[in-house]
């Protein structure tokens, strides 16, 4: 995918099954997500993610999270999966995307790194590590809840009060939004944070990789309307 691509509206994660990628994308989702973390209940195998992926093809951007993994590590799962952006979902920083540049697989490929706000100097110092940076192929950040341990799709909720006004750590970049959204509370998340985009992974599942299409095109066509 060209590299013009913005931060997308509306990212379904976590897709385990070819018939909820078909749907998210039906539903106006602009972008899928696979994970390659192994420690999460929907951990994808690359072999399994390049049937999704084959589905998304130039109708999605095709997202792959990973955590803490090394350059090599996500090099080897391009040539099994071919994915247009990569989510740094873990400790990394700036220089991780310096690093791949040396792998040809990674040269084009989009970046979105997530992080946590809780506007403590932990968080602040860690979003102006990478706003700073201004790396032509990071679509922008993903704020997501606070959990020391486990890395995204906890339901947990992220602080949306302190988003909006926008501090000034993000004042550089985009903002995608994630931590337990729901169809209950998506419009509170939006009108709140005013953030450039929404990601939701528990919030629209029946269990954890089972997507719930009601709930996905419910969402996305309050997303769509929302956000500008």
């Amino acid at each position: 995918m060209a590299t013009e691509i913005r931060l997308p509206k509306i990212k379904f994660c976590g897709l385990t099954r070819t018939e909820d990628v078909v749907a998210a994308i039906e539903f106006g989702a602009d972008a899928i997500g696979l994970n390659f973390y192994k420690p999460s209940p929907r951990y994808v195998s690359p072999e399994t993610a390049r049937g999704l992926s084959q589905a998304a093809e130039n109708l999605a951007l095709r997202v792959g999270v990973f955590v803490n993994a090394s350059p090599i590590e996500v090099d080897a799962v391009l040539a099994i999966c071919q994915l247009d952006c990569i989510q740094l979902h873990g400790d990394e920083t700036p220089e991780w995307i310096d690093s791949a540049a040396l792998f040809p697989s990674l040269k084009s490929v989009l970046f979105i790194k997530a992080v946590a706000w809780r506007d403590v100097e932990e968080d602040r110092q860690r979003v102006l590590a990478w706003t700073r940076r201004h790396h032509p192929r990071l679509l922008g950040l993903l704020v997501d809840a606070y959990d020391p341990i486990q890395r995204g799709g906890t339901g947990k909720i992220a602080c949306w009060d302190l988003l909006f006004p926008r501090p000034e750590e993000f004042r550089n970049t985009t903002i995608l939004l994630a931590g337990g959204l729901t169809l209950e509370n998506i419009s509170q998340a939006i009108e709140i944070a005013k953030p450039d985009g929404v990601d939701i992974a528990s919030g629209i599942e029946t269990a954890p990789g089972l997507k719930d299409h009601s709930k996905m095109q419910v969402i996305a066509e309050v997303a769509r309307k929302m956000i500008r």
